[in-house]
């Protein structure tokens, strides 16, 4: 019993948003591997199948946790023109998954989309559309921006080694390559440098500046 004077204690208590929640913070420290209703339970203190009146399987979990973290992108801001709108909405969706790495695998590989991935697509459309591009234009660049953003980071959380401040390049080279055989490659990794973010941000603009280019050498059509 407890003691007089003293507040019992209270389990909070098991939901959707907290099971999802519980889920994305251990694939953020473990990896998707890590995930699995037992050990989402174990997180939250309760057997696995506690975890099934929430979510139906571990597949409607992971596409749960992936749409959690769509979620986490910046909101379109209206009063920027159309490229900076643009440009700020693939830089915020970018810097949110640095911080899920893991989610960008089963974001670009799953057969389903939740409310907040079909948000942002509709805002990185509304962006384009609102630049002057065609419905096939924005269509186009849209699968453009989604391949820089989900792919991009993807390469990084699989391959980025970060030895000597450099990339997966240099431990290229290291491992077996042959200057004499690749002489261009051991040109360019000589004398440059691994930059994650700078190289995010030079891709992206040059996506930008094609897609203005395009519109500009256009006409308008559906």
């Amino acid at each position: 019993m407890p003691t007089s004077g003293s507040a019992p204690t209270t389990r909070e208590p098991l939901s959707r948003p907290r099971v999802i929640a519980a889920a994305v913070a251990l694939a953020d420290r473990e990896g998707l591997e890590g995930i699995s209703m037992r050990r989402v339970g174990r997180e939250l203190g309760v057997e696995a199948m506690s975890l099934y009146r929430y979510v139906s399987s571990k597949d409607d979990l992971i596409d749960a946790m992936v749409d959690q973290v769509i979620g986490e992108f910046p909101a379109p801001d209206e009063a920027l023109d159309w490229n900076e709108r643009l440009r700020t909405l693939v830089l915020g969706a970018y810097l949110v998954l640095l911080d899920h790495g893991w989610a960008a695998s089963p974001a670009t590989s799953r057969p389903s989309a939740g409310p907040a991935r079909l948000s942002y697509v509709d805002a990185i459309l509304g962006a384009l559309l609102d630049g002057g591009c065609s419905h096939q234009l924005a269509h186009d660049a849209l699968h453009g921006i989604d391949s820089h953003v989900f792919g991009f980071t993807l390469q990084e959380f699989r391959l980025e080694s970060g030895v000597s401040g450099r990339g997966y390049e240099l431990d290229a080279i290291v491992a077996g390559g042959d200057p004499e055989v690749y002489p261009n490659i051991a040109r360019v990794i000589g004398d440059a440098h691994h930059d994650r973010d700078q190289e995010f941000v030079f891709v992206l603009d040059v996506l930008i500046s094609g897609i203005e280019r395009a519109i500009a050498g256009s006409p308008r059509t559906i």
